[in-house]
């Protein structure tokens, strides 16, 4: 596997293509405890049995915010662990600032034992020094799920992106979250639509739904937060440029890190005023016919409420939404889940024909403190307990109760998340949401700008390149990257 550069920002969406499939049966995992009232929490055998982490205190911080129902639950597993091994957890959720808390903590040494983030942030901790190496553990059997390393436990194209280097893995995942199109199976059955697949047969259904008197679309548009048309400008952008992956990926890893991104840009190599991504621009367009007159206003839970009022067809929501929008739905109406549908050469002869998928990056990566390589027996207990919470067994339960999209391939979905297996091509280069938060102040304001007339087409094209080269600008300042260093890209 080639080094990785992994300055890439990844916190908002980028991703990594996998299926969540059903695990063999045969498989020895040994399943995380359930709790028992009448035993104190604990089963059985973990309360008259070895406890083999007795007297051992550790700090665990995961940021769930003010989430009532994943405290609850997490209190739960964490209850059942202790129960099991004889360890101590102390649970810091920080309701806000979650990294600024954590950078405080390993600044003064006092970092946690154990605790949560995204790719990203990991790998940023990692490369300071206060992550333990998890490369080794990758190669062994967890405790949780024997019978194979425990990196043959991970999809694929997951297992690529959490090695920095062939050497080098800050933590482990243990879920994601996959943006779909929610559609409204009433509305779509009086209109005569069926669930398309291509885009050729989104827009002829978008247009029965116009005819048949039906908003097809709630498309929030009103803030950079709304991410709408970040994630479908991803999609349809990737499905007509994929060839310029190939072209400008250094690293050899398949994905385009935002160094790489860089120089491409100042080469030229990569343009938005070239024919292909001019024409996604175009698809967009077209399709804003189809939303709801105020989209520039619309903020993303307003047109998630229009949605389960039944007001319009459709809305772009993640997998972290279901529970909200199944429970106000209710016996109202029947609702379903699609991707972005597959831009064919019907439609453009820049087609790959496959759609990208938006969302399923890990989410949620467990590391452990680096500081307890000094402490055998804490050290033991932390790698176990992050074992523990990436258990299938674990991830199932997150599933269940809160439409976590687990990564374990030993994980059985709920019949409710089969719609969100993932069967897309992965985002191999975030044009749009792995720049920087300027950039996408800059896109958010000029995609207003273009959809309400402002902008023609050629017009929009040339300000996206120009903000593209005033925000990388100071992307290559922050990380003193230039033509002279490669932009801090290895040679193969």
């Amino acid at each position: 596997m080639k080094k990785k550069i992994v300055s890439l920002v990844l916190a908002t969406i980028m991703v990594a293509s996998m299926v969540v499939g059903c695990g063999s049966t045969d498989k020895k995992e040994k399943a995380a405890p359930e709790t028992n009232e009448e035993n104190g929490g604990g089963d059985d055998t973990a309360s008259t049995g070895d406890k083999k982490y007795s007297g051992v205190n550790l700090v665990f911080a995961q940021d769930l915010g003010t989430d009532e129902t994943a405290n609850a639950i997490t209190n739960e597993v964490i209850k059942a662990f202790e129960d099991e091994t004889g360890a101590t957890i102390q649970f810091e959720n920080q309701s806000s600032d979650y990294r600024t808390w954590l950078t405080t903590q390993f600044t003064a040494g006092q970092g946690p034992d154990v605790y949560s983030g995204i790719l990203y942030d990991m790998t940023t901790d990692y490369q300071a020094g206060y992550l333990y190496n998890f490369k080794d553990l990758y190669d062994q059997e967890s405790s949780y799920d024997q019978g194979q390393p425990w990196k043959d436990t991970l999809p694929e194209s997951i297992l690529e992106r959490m090695y920095i280097t062939p050497d080098d893995v800050p933590g482990y995942p243990s879920s994601t979250s996959v943006v779909r199109i929610f559609y409204n199976k009433s509305l779509f059955d009086k209109a005569g639509v069926e669930v398309p697949t291509t885009w050729s047969e989104f827009t002829v259904a978008c247009e029965k739904l116009k005819t048949a008197g039906t908003t097809p679309f709630a498309f929030p548009n009103a803030s950079k937060d709304d991410l709408s048309w970040l994630w479908f400008n991803n999609s349809l952008c990737s499905q007509l440029n994929n060839d310029i992956v190939k072209q400008i990926d250094a690293s050899g890893n398949d994905f385009i890190e935002l160094n790489e991104l860089c120089k491409a840009f100042d080469e030229g190599t990569l343009s938005f005023t070239s024919p292909q991504i001019k024409e996604s621009f175009s698809l967009m367009k077209e399709f804003s016919q189809y939303w709801t007159s105020d989209y520039n206003g619309l903020d993303q839970a307003s047109a998630i409420d229009m949605f389960i009022r039944g007001d319009v067809a459709m809305v772009q929501a993640m997998s972290t939404n279901l529970t909200s929008i199944s429970s106000s739905v209710s016996d109202s109406f029947e609702y379903g889940v699609m991707p972005v549908p597959t831009i064919m050469k019907d439609t453009s002869e820049y087609a790959m024909e496959k759609s990208v998928i938006l969302g399923g990056q890990p989410d949620i990566i467990y590391g452990v403190n680096k500081a307890l390589e000094s402490d055998e027996a804490k050290l033991a207990a932390a790698i176990d307990f992050a074992q523990y919470m990436s258990s299938a067994s674990v991830q199932t339960k997150y599933a269940e109760e809160l439409n976590r999209i687990p990564l374990a391939t030993s994980t059985k979905l709920p019949d409710r998340l089969s719609g969100f297996i993932i069967t897309e091509e992965p985002l191999r280069l975030a044009y749009y949401t792995g720049v920087s938060n300027e950039f996408r102040d800059f896109f958010c304001r000029g995609g207003q700008m273009y959809l309400e007339g402002s902008y023609d087409l050629d017009q929009f094209a040339d300000y996206v390149q120009e903000s593209y080269k005033t925000s990388l600008e100071s992307v290559k300042t922050e990380n003193g990257w230039s033509a002279d260093n490669n932009y801090g890209i290895e040679s193969k």
